[in-house]
């Protein structure tokens, strides 16, 4: 399930479900994420899905399409850490 918060103002706050094609991930839990407004895409990296991944996937937001990227050399697996974007 995908979903995203929309704060239109202090006082409106609402989540809409979004429906989304390409290679989602699998259900996990303590991964990070961080969003590049520049390029419009989430970026989610790592967690649990019943055993620790190094996975990382792009969402793009415009497209509402997943993807997963390869890396040469990814870090190790892990979960419960924290991502930072600079840009």
């Amino acid at each position: 399930q995908l979903a995203m918060f929309l704060l239109a103002s202090s006082l409106l706050a609402t989540w809409t479900e979004l429906s989304a094609n390409g290679s989602w991930p699998t259900p996990r839990h303590g991964h990070s994420a961080v969003f590049c407004p520049r390029r419009g895409w989430m970026l989610l990296f790592g967690g649990n899905a019943f055993d620790p991944t190094n996975q990382l996937f792009r969402f793009d937001v415009a497209r509402s399409e997943w993807a997963q990227l390869k890396l040469a050399g990814p870090p190790s697996k892990r979960e419960g850490h924290t991502a930072t974007l600079t840009a």
